[in-house]
């Protein structure tokens, strides 16, 4: 049953794969929009190319997230890696818990959040109305959301240590 259960695993190799394949697609989606920047800055030098660099900025950065993501999920549940060969890896590519993902998420969420609202002010040829405010307040509640979860995961890891817990993840 333990064989079952430990094999099911590798089905994370086809979510580390298509996290990869997002990847590249998101850089292919910015070099095409950072590409179009550049034509209209060409044919219009009067228009601002501001906004085709924030939104192929926004991309990536999203692939780079995702980049990590799927190199987290091979790395952290796919393949076993002696410790010594692990210490040699770069520390972005090692994620340990699913609570190290969450937290990536929340991030790549508020990021896209404050990109978002910062291609929609560079866009507005009028100053903005108070429907504007729900991107940064929404950017504002999940940090808070974030800082919470993060806390409260933080307080079970201590509590796990001090009770000397030895299926607590090692932290690195």
């Amino acid at each position: 049953m333990v064989s079952f259960f430990s094999g099911l695993r590798y089905i994370l190799v086809l979510a580390a794969a298509a996290v990869l394949f997002g990847a590249l697609l998101m850089f292919w989606e910015a070099s095409l929009m950072l590409i179009d920047g550049y034509r209209m800055a060409r044919l219009d030098p009067d228009m601002s190319v501001v906004v085709a660099v924030l939104r192929a900025t926004d991309k990536v950065l999203l692939g780079i997230v995702l980049m990590v993501v799927g190199c987290g999920i091979a790395l952290g549940f796919i393949i076993d890696i002696p410790a010594d060969q692990r210490s040699e890896l770069p520390q972005w590519m090692i994620i340990d818990t699913v609570g190290e993902l969450k937290s990536l998420f929340f991030q790549t969420i508020i990021l896209y959040l404050v990109v978002h609202f910062a291609a929609q002010v560079g866009e507005s040829e009028t100053p903005p109305d108070w429907n504007a405010l729900v991107l940064p307040a929404s950017a504002l509640l999940l940090s808070g959301a974030m800082k919470l979860a993060a806390s409260s995961s933080h307080l079970s890891e201590q509590e796990r240590q001090s009770r000397g817990d030895s299926n607590a993840p090692p932290r690195h």
